[in-house]
């Protein structure tokens, strides 16, 4: 008889697949740097800041895609809980490793450009009534700790926001794979409502203003609000191991 494999080895096999594609992400993101960097004639961003509001998109994306590898595993014999578990762990490994190497870039893109003044952003929108403007800016605008003012606060912020989004990408992907399309819209929904809770409260947290139309969140106690980010994190974990449990494998 086969003996089952573990689901830290589908983790490794997981994270390899998906590090691959981050390396190729990485690497257009730093030939787009070069570029502006080359014809801007402002100040512009380190690669690190530019890395940190992209990375919530690219995350998100093979959140998506990350359910697609299920049929693969079980085909070859792996379960679905060995598929869930193992897929934790490559998102929590991609999400520490990301920051770092985005650290890392922008360390070298200093010494390589030690002679042009590199600028940190601190991009706080003004409150606007706009719900769905709000919505979007909550996706692309997540709280920002400058890296040189406190650099772990800085990674791990940076850690949980792109956490954050392969989960919600990983949850819509679950569901249109299992739901189907109305099944999916209504999951996009509730990934809206958990993205504006876990921003909220991080923007709580980190003492950052609330958009307006989510002022309802600041009844929130400071002390509780990083408390909170982590169980907000978690509904998405459950709702797609709820999903993915007996999910059809579709060939």
């Amino acid at each position: 008889m086969n003996k089952p494999i573990p689901f830290s080895r589908v983790g490794f096999d997981l994270l390899q697949a998906q590090l691959i594609w981050t390396l190729w992400y990485l690497g257009i993101l730093v030939l787009v740097n070069i570029v502006r960097l080359v014809f801007s004639a402002d100040e512009i961003d380190t690669f690190y800041n530019h890395a940190f509001v992209a990375s919530n998109v690219y995350m998100l994306v093979i959140g998506i895609i990350s359910i697609y590898f299920l049929p693969y595993f079980v085909e070859n014999g792996i379960t679905r809980k060995n598929y869930f578990y193992g897929n934790i762990i490559a998102s929590i490994c991609l999400s520490i490793l990301i920051p770092i190497i985005a650290y890392v870039i922008t360390i070298f893109e200093g010494l390589v450009l030690s002679n042009l003044k590199q600028s940190m952003l601190h991009a706080v929108p003004d409150p606007d009534t706009n719900f769905i403007g709000d919505i979007f800016q909550s996706i692309l605008l997540t709280p920002h700790v400058d890296m040189e003012a406190n650099l772990l606060l800085s990674l791990g912020l940076f850690s949980i926001n792109i956490f954050g989004f392969y989960l919600i990408g990983w949850l819509i992907g679950t569901a249109f794979y299992r739901l189907g399309v109305i099944g999916g819209l209504c999951f996009i929904a509730i990934s809206l409502l958990i993205i504006v809770a876990k921003d909220s409260f991080l923007r709580i947290a980190m003492d950052h203003p609330l958009f307006e139309s989510f002022s309802i969140f600041e009844a929130v106690p400071e002390s509780m609000a990083l408390v909170l980010v982590f169980i907000i994190l978690l509904v998405p974990i459950f709702l797609i191991r709820l999903l993915t449990k007996r999910a059809p494998v579709k060939i």
